[in-house]
């Protein structure tokens, strides 16, 4: 009888062991499907539609449910996880990652400085400051606190310019040989804003580019330009994208961009123009004055020259538009004479 119970523990010892080796020898990625559910039904809550669509994910109903919330911000009623009725809601996907594959990091840029504390964390959940040269991997998070800056170069020659009080995550960044339709640079802004300069990705008509907001995605045709998510009008005060105020602010420095609802409505910005982006609208708003924190002195200074040159441009264009109207006009008075 001892020696069977033994023989038991000793199994159940064994067994144990081999259950916390599998699950250490992998880990969980949860990421944005393409699948969706159209429309919520009235009455329905995020709890029935996780054990409905993840039946077998038990031990991840949670995590599950925080990631539908993070993904879907205007599914849901504001500060509240009950679903709004007639909303879309986009899934997730449940991804299996072997613990040697997830340690495997893809280098993708470096610091090349900062002002202030700047924080990281990688897809690992490790987190450390960031120093002048450390490298930036892809799917790092990085974090700026109040009076902190960083100045990024990735390695296709694009450069970030991240403003303070502000969270980014280089979600995917994958460069291929001609720059094809298999590179591509996703960028989330999480919180505040930065200033761009688009490098070979964003250059070329195959890649796939984009910067998400949670207002407005940011698809690019130019090269330089700079964004915000400001409380409202007021852009002293930065916010996150779920915050139920927020508002994106854009001006285009060089070159042009496309700002894309959730809706697939979609604005183009040219060089020296200023638009915005809310829960109800996109518009660029031609001779309005940019909001006060949107812009650093560097950036100021640089958008109302390009500004000027781009009236300057017009002006002269109507000119030449409208002196070729009175000579056509003198031509048909002769013609008719």
């Amino acid at each position: 009888m001892i020696k069977k119970l033994y023989i038991t523990s000793v199994l159940i010892f064994v067994l144990g062991l081999c259950s916390l080796s599998a699950n250490a020898a992998e880990t969980v990625e949860l990421t944005a499907s393409s699948r969706v559910i159209l429309r919520v039904d009235p009455g329905m809550s995020i709890d029935q539609i996780v054990r409905k669509v993840y039946p077998t994910e038990v031990e991840l109903w949670l995590d599950i449910k925080n990631k539908l919330i993070e993904l879907n911000p205007y599914s849901f009623h504001p500060n509240s996880n009950r679903l709004v009725a007639g909303s879309r809601l986009k899934l997730v996907d449940v991804k299996r990652i072997a613990a040697q594959e997830r340690n495997i990091k893809s280098k993708v840029g470096y610091v090349v400085r900062h002002q202030g504390p700047v924080t990281v964390k990688d897809l690992n959940g490790e987190t450390q400051q960031l120093e002048i040269n450390s490298p930036i991997y892809e799917g790092d998070r990085i974090t700026t606190g109040r009076n902190s800056t960083a100045f990024i170069a990735m390695d296709d020659g694009a450069e970030i310019y991240l403003k303070e009080d502000s969270v980014v995550k280089i979600s995917s960044y994958i460069i291929t040989s001609g720059f094809d339709k298999d590179s591509s640079s996703i960028i989330d802004l999480f919180k505040g804003g930065l200033r761009k300069i688009t490098g070979s990705i964003g250059a070329s008509a195959l890649s796939n580019y984009q910067v998400k907001t949670g207002l407005a995605t940011i698809g690019i045709r130019g090269t330089e330009y700079v964004i915000k998510l400001c409380k409202l009008d007021d852009c002293n005060q930065t916010v996150s994208r779920n915050d139920p105020d927020a508002k994106l602010h854009a001006v285009v420095l060089n070159g042009a961009i496309t700002l894309t609802s959730e809706e697939d409505v979609q604005i183009l910005m040219a060089i020296g123009e200023y638009g915005t982006a809310s829960r109800q609208e996109l518009v660029v708003l031609d001779n309005a004055t940019v909001p006060p924190g949107l812009l650093n002195s560097e950036e100021s200074t640089q958008f109302v020259a390009t500004a000027q040159r781009m009236d300057k441009a017009d002006e002269s264009s109507s000119r030449t538009k409208h002196m070729w109207a009175w000579i056509l006009g003198i031509l048909l008075i002769a013609v008719g004479l």
